[in-house]
């Protein structure tokens, strides 16, 4: 049971951050002359990179239980490096959280710059950085989907 609990918030956390860092890209905007990894990908759906995010956090999970930085280093960069949200899910959330936006892009980079530092203290084998990281990865992700998780998924329903 505690495991069912575990995985539905991170994949709710991970759906939440997929939706924040395509608003934080839409509210950048993209030049022509300047690319990304993201930008190169094809953007998908905010369920579908939600799945790809939990995915991530069990490749982590992997990882750490059995004290494989590789498989950390993995997860994390994947993290960081999922695809971009479609226009139509980045509309969404813009739209469902209007002025909570910052406070979605702030749980947003939270998670970004922890899994940056988690993918560091991989590449460090540094255990204790990486348990220090994910703890805070977890904890962004449930402050995220408790604030917005409702909301976004009702938008979502009702379209």
């Amino acid at each position: 049971m505690k495991h069912r609990i575990h995985t539905l918030l991170i994949t709710a956390f991970f759906c939440l951050l997929a939706v924040g860092l395509g608003f934080v890209q839409y509210q950048e905007g993209t030049s022509d002359n300047t690319e990304t990894e993201s930008s190169e990908q094809e953007p998908l759906e905010l369920p579908t990179i939600m799945r790809m995010l939990l995915a991530d956090m069990d490749l982590i999970n992997e990882g750490i239980y059995t004290e494989n930085f590789v498989l950390i280093e993995q997860g994390a960069s994947n993290i960081n490096e999922h695809p971009p949200l479609s226009p139509k899910s980045r509309q969404l959330v813009k739209e469902t959280l209007g002025d909570k936006m910052q406070a979605f892009g702030e749980y947003d980079h939270i998670v970004h710059s922890r899994a940056d530092s988690l993918r560091e203290a991989a590449r460090q084998n540094d255990m204790s950085i990486v348990l220090k990281n994910y703890q805070i990865i977890q904890q962004g992700c449930v402050n995220c989907h408790s604030a917005f998780q409702k909301e976004i998924r009702a938008a979502r329903i009702n379209r």
